[in-house]
């Protein structure tokens, strides 16, 4: 089983990742992950468009087997910290590239996934949260950004039966208890 936990920065993604895969026995992953395109992308404190998509593709490429071993799979299940849906909304913000060409560019070396959930709290919250870390923003963590993701993600929720909306308000056994009530629909028996 493969399935990925998606969201505009602040929204929750890592502690509902690690409490899921607790809960039904998988590996977490982080997609950007360790590979040395991973670790080049975060070295960067402003990727310029070009770099960001040349380097999480070349990232999700040396994922791409373990990612097609999980997809369907009964035996392995992996949860991800984001997937290219990530990819779709923050790579198209102000580049002249589209969601859908980010989107297919991705497919092309990823495997459909079994389950993408989307953990939807409004940009203001979000903001919020991001604030309240004390560092300064990251690139991606700019309003604008955020509200632009936001609109990505909420359309692929429309478009594609696998991305579920999940409301990422509440506390944190609340977010969870959602978030296994959707997992629950696509675990095998």
């Amino acid at each position: 089983m493969l399935i990925s936990v998606d969201g505009i920065d602040g929204c929750g993604k890592s502690t509902q990742v690690a409490l899921l895969a607790e809960a039904i026995g998988a590996e977490a992953i982080r997609q950007i992950s360790d590979s040395r395109w991973g670790l080049a992308f975060r070295a960067m404190g402003n990727p310029t468009p070009a770099q960001q998509l040349a380097l999480f593709t070349a990232d999700r490429a040396v994922l791409s087997d373990r990612l097609h071993a999980a997809a369907g799979s009964a035996d392995g299940h992996l949860v991800s910290d984001r997937s290219y849906l990530s990819g779709m909304a923050y790579q198209s913000f102000s580049t002249g590239l589209t969601p859908e060409f980010i989107g297919e560019m991705n497919r092309a070396i990823v495997p459909a996934y079994d389950l993408q959930l989307y953990l939807r709290i409004p940009v203001e919250t979000a903001f919020e949260r991001i604030r309240k870390r004390g560092l300064a923003l990251d690139w991606c963590e700019q309003p604008e950004m955020l509200e632009w993701a936001t609109k990505v993600f909420d359309k692929q929720v429309t478009e594609r039966a696998e991305v579920v909306a999940v409301d990422g308000i509440g506390t944190i056994e609340e977010v969870h208890a959602r978030v296994m009530a959707q997992v629950r629909g696509v675990l095998p028996a």
